[in-house]
């Protein structure tokens, strides 16, 4: 019984000092990713940034930054897509990456099949 209430009293005192408290980052205690330089973050709906404009042969990789909780609700993912008007797509995802490389000059909208607000656009010089 004495050992049962020590435990207790050890299990609540690592809770005060905040070994258990309250936490906005996702369950698993990871940073989301973070996209690359000259990246796009999907996040609840929008991409960060809408627009961005990138030279011919360049590779743009959009990374999904869309799950939230904590340690009582548990880590929650919104899904969405990156779908280019000329039918290139992510697909529909709720976490990792996408990348497209750009050959031609051009400009090049998106959004997600999801959220049809969310759009972006890629210009190629």
């Amino acid at each position: 019984m004495l050992k049962a209430v020590c435990k207790a009293v050890a299990v609540a005192s690592l809770v005060a000092c905040g070994g258990g408290g309250y936490s906005t980052s996702p369950s698993n205690n990871n940073p989301p990713p973070t996209p690359p330089v000259g990246g796009v973050s999907v996040t609840n709906d929008v991409y960060t940034p809408a627009s961005r404009t990138v030279a011919v042969g360049a590779n743009v990789s959009w990374v999904w930054n869309t799950c939230s909780g904590d340690i009582y609700t548990g880590q929650q993912c919104a899904s969405h897509s990156v779908t280019f008007d000329d039918g290139v797509s992510s697909g529909t995802q709720d976490q990792g990456s996408f990348s497209r490389t750009f050959n031609v000059a051009g400009t090049y909208p998106y959004h997600c099949l999801v959220h049809p607000q969310m759009t972006g656009t890629i210009t190629v010089q």
